[in-house]
């Protein structure tokens, strides 16, 4: 636990999970200064309690009480209407349907408190303590490749939610007109060629459907049932031919989504994010070097791709500091 400074006014973040919930104790630096974990639970009432808990866990561990907190804030998944703080359905929590957790939250803790989106909250977190920081950029997209692929953009220091509270949902722009068919119903999503979950599945199906026989992917299939997108990262790094293809698309696909939010958002930065990311340069360089081929040639490009700094805690400082964002309007 960090020290804790007794002039610093202090900001409670809660990152909500299909498993876990996290809660934070920071500071206006973006500085955690306390954590806790907890599992999420089923149904509101339980996780809302589990999420209450994991608050006064987290203030206990630092030994405050809910007296020293000026705001808090809430990072969910959705869809979800910020300005309401109700959570309208979310798939990783069945049974969540038109769920007001911001004043839930807020009454239950005695402190104002704020709904974002999970994966906007973690790209401002990133931009308030981790990158963004650290190199001074006020105009970055961050791209969280996890199980699925969501988002968020800091323009100008600020978050962009969109007229309808659904920006960043990068993982549904479409890169492939026609192709495989996403859960949300699209075809052809940047989720579906760049998702972990989706790495595995398309290693499954390329053994069985191509024979590659030859691939030590496959004898990792038969040794575990599965395969993840870390084997295929392990295996690719080893110079195994089908992890290394699969591993280029995925990095050729991403690529192709970061010049297409060049062109429409112009940042200074895209950060790299989530599980995947921890790849470091070897998802890295190959993203530039497809950007590099398929940017357009009127001018060079000028931003820079790299991998976040934050990891886990970037939807609780995200949360936390928009907490803190709101309340000293």
């Amino acid at each position: 636990m960090e020290s804790i400074r007794q002039s610093d006014p202090l900001y409670i973040g809660i990152d909500l999970g299909g498993t876990n919930i996290k809660a934070g104790l920071v500071n206006p630096a973006g500085k955690v200064l306390a954590r806790v974990s907890v599992v999420t639970g089923r149904g509101p009432e339980t996780v809302i309690g589990n999420m209450v808990a994991a608050a006064h866990g987290v203030l206990k561990t630092a030994r405050k009480t809910p007296e020293d907190i000026t705001a808090v804030g809430v990072a969910s998944p959705g869809p979800l209407s910020t300005s309401r703080g109700v959570v309208l359905r979310s798939a990783n929590l069945p049974g969540w349907e038109n769920v007001p957790l911001r004043d839930r939250i807020s009454t239950e803790l005695g402190k104002p408190a704020i709904l974002e989106n999970d994966a906007r909250s973690a790209a401002f977190g990133e931009y308030w303590g981790g990158s963004g920081r650290s190199t001074g950029a006020r105009d970055f997209l961050m791209i969280t490749l996890g199980t699925g692929v969501g988002g968020g953009f800091v323009h100008d220091g600020k978050l962009v939610s969109g007229a309808h509270d659904m920006a960043g949902e990068i993982g549904h722009t479409i890169v492939l007109p026609g192709g495989e068919q996403c859960g949300c119903g699209q075809k052809g999503c940047l989720e579906v060629y760049t998702a972990a979950s989706r790495l595995g599945r398309r290693a499954r199906l390329m053994i069985r459907e191509q024979g590659r026989r030859n691939s030590t992917l496959r004898s990792v299939l038969e040794r575990d049932g599965m395969i993840t997108a870390r084997d295929v990262e392990q295996e690719a790094r080893s110079g195994d031919t089908l992890a290394q293809e699969i591993w280029e698309d995925m990095c050729r696909m991403l690529a192709l989504a970061c010049v297409n939010a060049v062109h429409w958002l112009d940042p200074k930065m895209i950060v790299l994010a989530g599980g995947m990311a921890g790849a470091g340069d070897f998802l890295v360089d190959p993203v530039k070097r497809y950007f590099s081929e398929q940017y357009w040639h009127m001018s060079a490009p000028e931003v820079e791709i790299r991998t976040a700094e934050l990891g886990n805690d970037a939807g609780v400082v995200g949360a936390a500091m928009l907490a803190m964002q709101l309340h000293t309007k």
